[in-house]
């Protein structure tokens, strides 16, 4: 990667648009972003950013966060970036998840402004209703596409359109305030086990800390083409969009239905750089859909997000036989991936002790860990992953959810994961959660929210949990006690409630709860009888 200025910031402490920059200078009128047949080069890419940046930071609050409302669409990533150039950390947004939901994380993160795709206007009156705010900016709608209601449903706020960016001279030499690293960069929301969504900021210094450990590893440079299958309101599409612009290579988005067909987008797009949760992979395997040599022109592919089996680890190697293949891991809390693994098929990792899964490897430069014990002493082997180091986020948009996730030892802070992993040879080996919080297609899910929102919906008790399944972890409820719910109509009030990876797979009733010795809900003997229901051997995760 190029160097910096001089008298510029260390590269472990810049701003995240400063690490646009670099791919900037590096390949001005090469392409930084691509959807389908559309591309845009750097140098246009900086000055839609620029033009966005001055229409929302001219207006309402400074440095207030702006929301960027847009799925997979130019809005999404150059939103991303012009709300990072008007100083204001940015709030991704996904249509697809309720209203409500997405009124109550504008709520939370005091958003100022929002950035809205045009098939996303349409919700923008209705979000707006409970969470007003300074300016709504609809950069590829006309004036005359607006809903009829939306002006009157922002009050005094401003609405900017394709036509208001379009003035002569409007902002594209806009430049974005002073900042240090310690500023929020975006703030993105996880599921909450008291049914309220937690709001994780993350600096620019924790995003530059992550650049610095991985772009040595991964040698991005401007030929690169990298897969950008992740939605961003999953921090992961992040370790796509950051590298590839820190390198000057380009982002190549790709849709649910192209990322099912990686052999077809490789050779279109030319991808160099893949990377997707292991749950793509496996129903790839489980229906081989990819022939040996059929991704030849990969030479890096990363996974993230759950386990990764070694058998598919192998299966996707043999597609891609000239790449490398590393399993990365990390909460949102300690910046998109903390330690990272390099697999290689030659590895004897038959050893009993590392089970099916590839390991999670070792820290990130410049992270520390320890492992704890459930008495919170060290542990022999195994125990729970805490780690600290300039990755690590400050703590929750709200403090109270600060509580029990945080461990002060030897006079600093350290972030208690939640993960249970062994030590192994190979670095640290994930065994699962020691709580309630489950991996469903790579995105986390606190039971306890779907269990909440099935509660307030159904007005019954309610039991949520993941099985295993082929093709990976798959929610399942139940709604317990009488009368008997519609659960057809259950299902779609949840589906107001929650986003679709969120949604249970299988929800049923049941008249009686089983309960156990204590008199509690037998959550075991439930997982047993979803079992039966669905017809396979597994054992539900808890």
């Amino acid at each position: 990667m190029t160097g910096g200025e001089p008298g510029a910031r260390p590269r472990s402490a810049r701003m995240l648009h400063e690490w646009f920059a670099d791919g900037l200078a590096r390949n001005p009128d090469g392409p930084a972003l691509r959807i389908l047949d559309r591309s845009w080069t750097y140098t246009e890419a900086d000055a839609v950013a620029r033009t966005w940046a001055a229409a929302v930071g001219t207006a309402g609050e400074p440095a207030a966060p702006v929301a960027v409302l847009a799925s997979k669409t130019p809005e999404a990533y150059l939103g991303l970036l012009a709300a990072l150039y008007a100083g204001a950390p940015a709030v991704p947004l996904n249509p697809e998840n309720p209203v409500a939901r997405n009124a109550a994380v504008l709520r939370a993160a005091g958003c100022g402004a929002v950035i809205a795709a045009p098939h996303a206007v349409g919700q923008v009156a209705r979000l707006l209703q409970s969470a007003p705010v300074h300016v709504v900016l609809a950069p590829s709608t006309d004036r005359a596409a607006l809903p009829a209601k939306l002006p009157s449903a922002v009050g005094g706020a401003r609405v900017l359109t394709a036509g208001d960016l379009s003035e002569p001279g409007r902002a594209t030499a806009w430049q974005p305030p002073a900042g240090t690293p310690d500023d929020i960069a975006y703030i993105l929301f996880t599921s909450g086990s008291t049914g309220t969504p937690k709001g994780v900021p993350v600096s620019h210094g924790n995003v530059s800390a992550f650049l610095a450990a991985s772009l040595s590893r991964y040698a991005v440079r401007p030929e690169d083409r990298f897969s950008q299958v992740h939605e961003t309101t999953f921090d992961l599409a992040m370790c796509d969009i950051f590298p590839a612009w820190a390198g000057g290579a380009c982002v190549c988005v790709l849709s649910r239905l192209q990322a099912l067909d990686p052999a077809r987008w490789v050779r279109r797009y030319g991808l160099t750089v893949w990377h997707s949760t292991p749950s793509l992979a496996r129903g790839l395997q489980r229906a081989d859909r990819l022939a040996p040599g059929s991704l030849a022109g990969l030479r890096q592919s990363v996974f993230a997000g759950e386990p990764l089996l070694v058998d598919t680890a192998r299966y996707w190697q043999r597609a891609a036989p000239d790449g490398v293949l590393d399993n990365i891991y990390g909460p949102t809390e300690l910046t998109i991936a903390c330690t990272a693994f390099r697999w290689h098929p030659d590895q004897d990792l038959s050893d009993p002790r590392y089970g099916a899964t590839v390991p999670i490897g070792d820290p990130n430069a410049g992270m520390e860990a320890m492992l704890l014990a459930p008495d919170g002493a060290p542990p022999d082997g195994a125990g729970e992953l805490v780690m600290t180091g300039p990755q690590m986020f400050r703590g929750y948009l709200d403090p109270a959810q600060d509580a029990d996730r945080f461990l002060h030892h030897g006079g600093r802070r350290w972030y208690r994961t939640g993960d249970q992993v062994r030590a192994t040879a190979h670095g640290w080996v994930h065994l699962g959660r020691k709580d309630a919080q489950v991996k469903i297609n790579g995105y986390r899910v606190e039971v306890g929210e779907v269990e909440a929102a099935l509660r307030e919906t159904s007005g019954a008790e309610a039991v949520a949990f993941a099985l295993d399944a082929p093709g990976g972890a798959r929610l399942a409820a139940y709604v317990l006690g009488d009368p008997e719910p519609d659960t057809a109509r259950l299902a779609e009030r949840l589906a107001e409630r929650l986003p679709p990876y969120m949604l249970p797979r299988h929800l049923w009733w049941l008249p009686d709860a089983p309960l156990n010795a204590h008199g509690k809900t037998d959550r075991t003997r439930l997982r047993e009888d979803a079992v039966r229901r669905l017809g396979h051997e597994g054992e539900a995760t808890p």
